[in-house]
């Protein structure tokens, strides 16, 4: 892991390509004056673990690129990954209101993020209202992808399943280049087998639903359109 370390000014985070999508969207610079630690600019490699479920918490983080995992792992020592973040989405946003991590983060990808200590969070919301504002409605945006990533990726057949998880990916743009999961990391999302999901997934690349952009077989472009229609059932 490779880690800078540098108190952030505000000149930095306007500079940022996800200000806003993040906690300090709202900041003003006597807000700014209020944050008394260093937050750390970290680069994590694919397969790294940031948190673990059950850890004390003491900082959160802010992803700027990749995709990170939450996991929880079952009594058989199998995972199920609960959610899956993206550039802006915040890992461990439950320690604001508790003192513990309630799953394990795992970078899926190489992965940046900025590593926030928890005390300042605490202290901006208690004296700052616009990050209060904020943090509430990064909590009801994590409540509703939790609710989503139910909703769309454990219902359905597996093709039903892993075309909305392409194009929750995607975003539904069939121009985005996709970077698919490990077919394990499919499974466990999507609830099947990792064979199924092997299965599925070429199934998608010989029906060109997914374009390979390069020979590891992990980059892709999406057909986004017919993808919705097996989203939808209409397969």
């Amino acid at each position: 892991m490779h880690v800078k370390i540098h108190p952030i000014a505000e000149h930095e985070c306007e500079s940022c390509g996800i200000r806003d999508h993040s906690l300090f969207k709202d900041l003003t610079a006597a807000d700014f004056e209020l944050i008394d630690q260093p937050i750390h600019d970290l680069s994590f490699e694919a397969h790294a673990t940031l948190f673990d479920e059950g850890s004390t918490g003491t900082n959160l983080f802010t992803l700027r690129t990749g995709l990170i995992k939450l996991v929880r792992f079952q009594p058989d020592g199998s995972q199920r990954i609960i959610r899956l973040l993206t550039p802006g989405d915040i890992a461990g946003l439950e320690i604001t209101a508790t003192d513990t991590y309630d799953s394990t983060a795992v970078a899926v990808t190489p992965v940046q993020a900025c590593r926030i200590p928890q005390s300042v969070i605490r202290r901006l919301e208690r004296e700052s209202p616009r990050l209060h504002g904020q943090l509430l409605r990064k909590w009801h945006e994590a409540l509703k992808q939790a609710d989503d990533f139910i909703a769309d990726l454990a219902s359905g057949n597996a093709r039903q399943r892993l075309a909305r998880l392409l194009l929750r990916l995607s975003q539904g743009d069939s121009t985005r280049d996709v970077l698919l999961p490990s077919r394990e990391d499919v499974g466990a999302m999507l609830g099947i087998t990792t064979e199924t999901a092997s299965r599925t997934v070429a199934s998608f690349r010989r029906e060109q639903l997914l374009t390979s952009l390069d020979r590891l077989g992990r980059h892709f472009q999406v057909d986004a359109e017919r993808l919705g229609l097996i989203a939808d059932g209409a397969d």
